[in-house]
Order: structure tokens, then C-alpha cells, then sequence
């Protein structure tokens, strides 16, 4: 149900491998692989094991700060980057966000932590299905934001509609800027009132009754306009 207008990224990764992907509605697109080479846990007692555990320390946080350049390239100018989602092993991703010097504007962009044993193509596909709760969240909180604006406009009078009659006249003097249909409303309403608001080019979102201003929307009517300009 995600807009695909939205997009999230998606980043799987342990201390050999980081895979990086999009999830843009509901297709999600693999964008790159990294591979750390650094070598598996030192056995060896002595010194020499505190050394080579000194050198690996500092791979690890090294391969943490590719990582972080990585997602600065490729997430960084997506304007429609709505979250991040990380998964990995429980202390590996947290070790990341801690060492890896990722910057603070994606950094504020992170939703999730999910733990996941894989750190490939796999480990994406197992991010995606882990991660639903969170996108519904999101998407949740997406439909509460829109009709706390609407409420509050209506509130204050502000260049809303609500009755059909007054949307159908905003439709036709092309006024509506964004067209609120509630989930609970025919397939073919929503359909008949999509087309009239792309046929002007107006935003279309529909949103559902889970929240209790989405209740409160569709016992008003089901369907509102926030406008370009009065009428």
C-alpha cells in the first residue's frame, strides 16, 4: 500500500558484506554490494592474537565508514527518501551507527533496526518481510499528519471541502489541490472521484479508518478536499 512516491532504503550488513537497496512501492531494487575482506576471529593466544584483534578492530570500523559512504552517495539527494532500514546481526548494526560516521541527516532518517543473520540479497528480501509493521506504522502516521491538516483547516476555515456537491464544483473550477478518500467508500467511488481529481492533476491519497481520525473522516463523509485557492 506504500505510495510509490515514497521510497525507503534498505541496508543489510554484517562486517564482511553490506548490500544496499531501495524499496520503492512495492518493487525493491538491489543498488550495490560491498565486500569488507577482513579476515574471521583470531584463535591464537598471546600477544600476537591482542595485536591481530587490534588490527581487525580497525578494519571493522573502517569497512563501517565505507558503509556510511555508501549510503551518503546513494540515499543521500533521493528526495523522496521517506526512512532507512537497517538490519544485521544484534551488536554488528548498532556498532555501525556508533562507529561508522554516518551523517546526521540520514542518520535522523533510520526507523528501524531489524536483526537479520544475512547480509546479501537474501538479507534484503528478509529486511523487507521483517520490516512491515514498520512501513505500516509510517504509513499509519502518513494518513494522520494529512487529516490533522485537513481537520485543523477545516477548523479554521481555511480552503477545505467536504460536501460532494462543493468538491464536484472545486473538481470543476480546478481547485483542489489534494482529494482525501476514506478506504471504506465503494471501489467505484474511489475510482469515479480519482479520476476527476487526476483529471485536473490534483494529489489523490486514501487513507483508512484504523486511526480515529480516519474514523472521524469517514463519518464525516468519506471524502475531503484541501484547495488551491477558495471558491
Amino acid at each position: 500500500m506504500l505510495d510509490a512516491e515514497e521510497v525507503y532504503g534498505l541496508v543489510a550488513l554484517d562486517t564482511k558484506d553490506a548490500t544496499f537497496a531501495l524499496l520503492e512501492g512495492k518493487q525493491v531494487k538491489i543498488l550495490r554490494k560491498i565486500t569488507s575482506g577482513i579476515p574471521g576471529k583470531h584463535h591464537a593466544g598471546g600477544q600476537s592474537s591482542q595485536r591481530f584483534e587490534r588490527l581487525r578492530d580497525g578494519m571493522v570500523k573502517e569497512f563501517y565508514r565505507r558503509i556510511a559512504e555508501n549510503m551518503k552517495e546513494l540515499y543521500f539527494a533521493l528526495a523522496k527518501l521517506k526512512g532507512i532500514i537497517i538490519g544485521g546481526p544484534m551488536p554488528t548494526k548498532e556498532d555501525f551507527i556508533k562507529e561508522g560516521q554516518l551523517v546526521t541527516a540520514l542518520k535522523d532518517k533510520i526507523i528501524g533496526m531489524i536483526d537479520l543473520g544475512y547480509a546479501d540479497e537474501h538479507g534484503i528480501e528478509m529486511l523487507v518481510n521483517e520490516s512491515k509493521d514498520i512501513l505500516e506504522q509510517q504509513e499509519i502516521m502518513k494518513e494522520k499528519k494529512i487529516l490533522d491538516n485537513f481537520f485543523e483547516k477545516l477548523g479554521k476555515g481555511e480552503k477545505v471541502a467536504y460536501k460532494k456537491a462543493d468538491i464536484e464544483k472545486a473538481i470543476k473550477y480546478g481547485a483542489v489541490q489534494l482529494l482525501i478518500l476514506s478506504d471504506k467508500l465503494k471501489k467505484d467511488e474511489i475510482k469515479e472521484w480519482g479520476k476527476k481529481a487526476e483529471s485536473i492533476s490534483a494529489n489523490i491519497e486514501i487513507v483508512s479508518t484504523e486511526t480515529p481520525e480516519g474514523e472521524q473522516f469517514f463519518n464525516l463523509g468519506g471524502i475531503g478536499a484541501i484547495l488551491r485557492f477558495g471558491i
